[in-house]
């Protein structure tokens, strides 16, 4: 019985310690993309400092930061995961965030919302809302981020 108790113990052990290399690996990975997109953002932008990152997950992958310039601007910078064109734009030249949300709220009328992030498809610089809609289906909404226009919407049924 005691050589049971031994061999679980060390089966839960390897179990544990592949789980813990998996987990370290995958998030290396995301915060090696990170500071490479935080490398070229501060090359086109002289930040000050950054207070939001936001990464989408759409066609094309994009880091976007938000902060101030050392002049005290408020900037935005979309910077693709691979190859692509790095994009700078003023914060006060499309909707902010809040602005965004009351649009989502008047035109959908949502349970809960779950995020609201920056993103970009096709060039287009974008406001990505995901949201739990009346029917509880889990739902995303995307606004230009030029002038807060519809772009599409879709959502799932949750399980």
């Amino acid at each position: 019985m005691r050589k049971w108790g031994i061999l679980c113990f060390v089966v839960l052990c390897i179990f544990f310690w592949q789980a813990a290399s998996v987990y370290h690996t995958a998030i290396g990975q995301k915060q090696s993309l990170m500071e490479t997109a935080r490398k070229r953002a501060i090359e086109r932008v002289a930040f000050a400092r950054i207070d939001q990152v936001y990464t989408y997950y759409g066609e094309k992958t994009y880091i976007v930061f938000m902060g101030d310039d050392r002049k005290g601007a408020r900037k935005i910078v979309w910077v693709p995961e691979k190859s692509g064109s790095i994009v700078v734009k003023d914060a006060k030249s499309g909707i902010t965030q809040e602005e965004a949300i009351k649009k989502l709220t008047a035109e959908r009328n949502p349970k809960k919302i779950v995020s609201a992030k920056l993103g970009m498809e096709k060039g287009v610089p974008l406001w990505e809302l995901t949201y739990i809609d009346q029917n509880n289906r889990y739902s995303f909404y995307y606004l230009s981020f030029k002038d807060g226009a519809f772009l599409k919407r879709y959502s799932f049924q949750q399980s």
